[in-house]
């Protein structure tokens, strides 16, 4: 089949030419029309529409993709300071960062789960259970009402339950476990070795593709640093610079500094609690850490297994102290550490990396949990910052005000 000027297939192919050869000599065609302004629109607005129907699709692998972007931004550092100040090779500076990686979260894992367990059982759940179960048992009448704060409540339903302790006496004031028992009061719903094997195989996986996701998105990243700055419109490079260092300001300084943040928090919180007394004092570190990354509603959260077990346990180093009071020193304690967190830790450590209204913040944080659990709001408060100094910039451009006001740029290019 001819086409126009007499070329068939074989001549469609476009020739080795010359920098300065034209478009139109080298395929036989001349260029393609600019576009109209309503074709533009046009193609942005499908492309919205197709990324909205594209998340959607992909939104059970969006947390896997987030979290392994979160791991990457992480360990950039560490491989940026392999490849660039020890001189190793890039590829095998990755290689060696994700192993000090692996190795250092398999140790602190396993000290971690050590140091949890002997929490745990210092905190003697078992006896716990017991020691509610007997005291419901007090508090029930003759009917099987329970007066609770006022209100009366049936527990007809599950007074058999009641009356059956989860252990027996061993003749010295201990318990013995009743394996069977225990499983009726938790209701384990693993109840067949191939669910256990599926829930392992599972998360080992999720673990996996994870931990591959993020390596080559580091393996990967000097590659798309370039692209992005290759596609900055020619006259916008010291805006797109400017952005890009101001969005790469706001993840570093939240995330790490919410990172040593919760790190400082945990400890206060365990070395105060261990000292007056708290069973499972680290164990209750160790939630403070993990909550404290989320703003606001964490540290609250965090602190009510605190509460509650001095209200059950009482203290070991004050065993004369009424429960309730000691519950009140605790609850105490956790408020002073809150207000040392949020009005002298944080501004030390974080800076001004995000300087969001509280009120955006809540908003973002329930926004986050409800798209994203747990891992959504952790996410949130950055994201929110990100999309304001993009919002900021075009504002200002529609306005015709200058972006960036101050001539020097506080960081130069973004580093990958």
């Amino acid at each position: 089949m001819l086409y126009r000027g007499g070329m068939d297939d074989s001549d469609r192919t476009p020739k080795r030419s010359p920098r300065n050869t034209s478009v139109e000599e080298a395929y036989g065609y001349p260029p393609s029309p600019k576009w109209a302004p309503n074709t533009k629109l046009m193609v942005i607005s499908m492309a919205f529409v197709l990324s909205i129907a594209g998340i959607y699709l992909i939104r059970n692998v969006i947390a896997i993709a987030a979290l392994a972007a979160l791991i990457a931004f992480l360990v950039a550092p560490l491989i940026r300071f392999s490849a660039r100040r020890l001189r190793i090779p890039r590829g095998i500076s990755l290689l060696i960062a994700y192993l000090v990686v692996f190795l250092g979260t398999i140790g602190f894992g396993y000290l971690m789960t050590k140091s949890i367990v002997a929490s745990i059982i210092e905190l003697d759940p078992l006896g716990i259970v017991e020691e509610l179960r007997v005291a419901l048992l007090e508090r029930l009448d003759a009917d099987g009402q329970l007066l609770l704060v006022g209100v009366t409540v049936d527990m007809n339903s599950v007074l058999d339950s009641l009356q059956v302790s989860v252990g027996t006496g061993d003749g010295s004031g201990g318990i013995v476990i009743d394996a069977e028992r225990i499983l009726e009061y938790v209701g384990v719903g693993l109840s067949s070795f191939r669910t256990v094997v599926g829930i392992v195989t599972a998360v080992i996986t999720s673990a996996i593709v994870t931990a591959l996701v993020a390596m080559y998105i580091n393996a990967d990243s000097s590659r798309m640093h370039d692209a992005t700055l290759a596609n900055i419109p020619r006259g916008y490079e010291r805006d797109g610079l400017r952005l890009l260092a101001e969005i790469k300001r706001v993840w570093r300084g939240y995330l790490y500094g919410q990172l040593v943040n919760s790190l400082i928090t945990g400890t206060l919180v365990f070395v105060v609690l261990w000292a007056v007394g708290l069973p499972g004092a680290f164990l209750m570190g160790a939630i403070m850490v993990v909550l404290n990354m989320i703003p606001t509603f964490g540290p609250i959260l965090a602190a009510i297994p605190g509460v509650l077990t001095a209200l059950l346990s009482g203290s070991t180093r004050w065993p004369e102290l009424e429960n309730y009071w000691f519950a009140l020193i605790v609850a105490g304690i956790y408020l002073l550490v809150v207000q040392l967190q949020a009005n002298i830790i944080a501004p030390r450590v974080m800076g001004t990396a995000v300087r969001l209204r509280p009120a955006i913040v809540l908003l973002g944080l329930l926004i986050g949990f409800q798209v994203g659990g747990l891992l959504g709001s952790l996410l949130a408060v950055p994201v929110i910052a990100s999309i304001r100094d993009v919002a900021v910039y075009v504002w200002r451009k529609l306005i015709d005000v200058d972006p960036w006001p101050d001539d020097g740029m506080d960081e130069t290019a973004p580093e990958t």
